[in-house]
């Protein structure tokens, strides 16, 4: 591995120094905390005889937040939050080889290059110095430990390309504006009674909940190459989760999702409240819906359920994760069976095809809307300090790139500024057909080939549903019996359209199997895009990169996408094992 070029560091000193000015001309009392510490760790940090960080990241997360929910008109949970997190990168050895992206089995843990402490709340400067000093001391003595072991580990095996650890990036200095959600917690609470409270007239419906999660977080970052900014991200989660049982005891769930950056943003509460009550009559002609067996034929996902269905499948195919090295060749079999569990990835797949060729894909991180659409899923800089980028990740259905963080893989050695929580992430995903149909012959060519199997009718998908991300980690927690998950992973909402135009609901319709390689048979896409917000599970992510700890939730990403039509797919009726029906009736049905 090639030594530390003497050059680098004196271009991140001079840049340091620049950002240190910049921070201390703001009067930002916090950030001019941060970077007094990090250029006295940077000159100052070394044990005797042994190497120096050559780079080290401060952040700082100021968190004010609240969650409420509520059941049936009353709050459960009002509880507000403030919090500030500090969290220190630091990295050992060379832009080549450090001590990041290893995994030792022997410890069961990854090597971790960053670590967090709980931060004054005040704008102490002594003290967010002195918490700064002792998680960068911990972390400095962590780096060395590790970096020995993952030296050892690479004396032992033969790589077969070496890929530096780390990404050189230019300095990008920005101060962003501050902003908040607007949200006042007396407005939200009777906004959580006044729709939890729908459900009272329902006794049908034996589980419902509402949550609305306000969050205000501030962030602080700066490096010891001069990279620094500031940035807020408001946003507020509602989420209406409702459940009821079949005669057979099948669970009939549905769900409502909304996300917004400020309070403003959200419906109005009429609106909301006739959304929760469509969601609830919904439920209730799903839980007597027939259903069926089996089905192999066309599936036409409509308006929303396909952004679901293309986010929970394509989007964490379309990140490039780092595979760590470890001190036993035996993780790497670990690692291959994991990422397939979690869902497959495009990482192997560049220059190959991925979609059919007259659909494309855009990741547009600096896009605020999409034909009058407003997006969420943007942000000005990433968290490594990196200016993001649009990426034409598939153009005419070939695989053209995939969204890096400053951590390169084989394939590709430069951050595309997609680094948002423990990864890669997507921003706003944009779909483009060159061969729009109108949704009318759309479902005209979904029962021609129906009927050219000899099939009755079609099946169109409307909603997917936050139980039935097939392959993700949601249904595999699901499968395991995991108790916070939902005890089917039907679809929300699922119809039969016969010849002459009549529908059919049906309930406990699973996706038997739909596998990223299967959305190469799209054989056509409507002309209207629907837009589905949605957060992303970086996963592997988190389980093995152990990257700079956030205040932030996890990132939502914005997917606009056509109608789906599929050639052929897989549907089964939900097998269960379910619980046994309900002995005796609500006591909501007892007048």
């Amino acid at each position: 591995m090639r030594a530390p070029n003497p050059s680098i560091r004196i271009l991140a000193g001079a840049a340091l120094l620049v950002a240190l000015s910049a921070a201390r001309a703001g009067d930002d009392v916090p950030m001019r905390a941060m970077s007094d510490e990090l250029a006295r760790s940077m000159a100052q940090l070394q044990l005797r005889d042994m190497e120096r960080p050559y780079f080290i990241a401060y952040r700082m997360d100021d968190l004010d937040g609240a969650t409420i929910s509520g059941v049936l008109g009353s709050l459960t949970t009002a509880q507000a939050a403030r919090s500030r997190l500090l969290s220190v990168e630091l990295r050992v050895g060379s832009y080549a080889l450090d001590n990041s992206n290893y995994f030792s089995t022997r410890s069961f843990g990854s090597a971790r290059f960053a670590g967090s402490a709980q931060g004054p709340l005040d704008d102490s400067y002594q003290e967010i110095r002195r918490q700064l000093w002792l998680a960068t001391d911990a972390q400095y003595k962590n780096a060395l430990e590790s970096l020995s072991a993952k030296r050892a580990a690479l004396r032992a095996r033969k790589l077969s390309e070496e890929v530096p650890d780390f990404a050189p990036e230019k300095p990008h200095v920005e101060t962003g504006p501050v902003e908040r959600t607007g949200a006042a917690m007396a407005e939200m609470e009777g906004l959580v009674r006044e729709l939890s409270g729908v459900f009272r007239s329902m006794p049908e419906i034996h589980r419902s909940s509402v949550r609305l999660d306000v969050r205000d977080v501030h962030t602080r970052y700066v490096n010891s190459e001069g990279s620094s900014f500031t940035r807020s991200s408001p946003s507020l989660r509602l989420v209406v989760d409702a459940e009821a049982r079949a005669d057979d005891g099948l669970p009939v769930s549905d769900s409502l999702e909304l996300h917004a950056t400020l309070a403003a943003d959200l419906p109005p509460r009429q609106r909301l409240l006739a959304l929760v009550r469509e969601m609830a009559a919904r439920i209730l002609r799903v839980r007597s819906a027939p259903s069926l067996e089996r089905y192999n034929g066309p599936v036409l996902f409509e308006g929303v359920a396909a952004a679901e269905v293309f986010a929970q499948q394509i989007a964490p195919a379309l990140v490039a994760v780092r595979q760590p090295v470890s001190d036993d060749p035996r993780f790497d079999v670990f690692f291959g069976q994991m990422a397939g569990q979690l869902g497959a990835s495009f990482q192997e797949k560049i220059g190959g095809r991925v979609l059919p060729e007259f659909l494309s894909v855009v990741d547009a991180p600096l896009l605020r809307e999409y034909r009058g659409i407003p997006l969420l899923g943007g942000q000005r800089v990433d968290d490594d300090g990196v200016v993001p980028r649009e990426t034409r990740l598939i153009e005419h259905g070939i695989l053209k790139t995939l969204l890096t963080t400053r951590v390169p893989v084989r394939t590709q050695r430069a951050s595309s500024g997609s680094r948002r929580g423990g990864g890669p992430a997507p921003s706003n995903l944009i779909v483009s057909s060159d061969r729009p149909v109108p949704d009318a012959e759309l479902r005209g060519d979904l029962l021609r080939r129906a009927r050219a199997r000899g099939l009755e009718y079609g099946i169109v998908v409307r909603r997917m549903g936050r139980g039935c991300a097939g392959g993700s980690f949601a249904r595999m927690a699901a499968r395991m019996g995991a108790p916070t998950m939902p005890g089917s992973s039907a679809m929300a909402e699922v119809v039969r359209v016969y010849e002459d135009g009549r529908e059919e609901l049906l309930r406990g319709v699973e996706l038997s199997e739909l596998t990223p390689a299967a959305f190469r048979d799209v054989v056509a896409v409507g002309s209207a895009p629907a837009l589905f917000n949605g957060e992303f599970m970086g996963v592997l992510s988190a389980m093995f990169g152990f990257g700079p700890i956030s205040a932030t939730p996890a990132p939502i990403v914005s997917c606009v996408v056509p109608a789906l039509l599929f050639d052929e797919v897989s549907l089964v009726r939900s097998q269960g094992p379910f619980p046994a029906p309900l002995v005796s009736a609500s006591p909501l049905a007892v007048h």
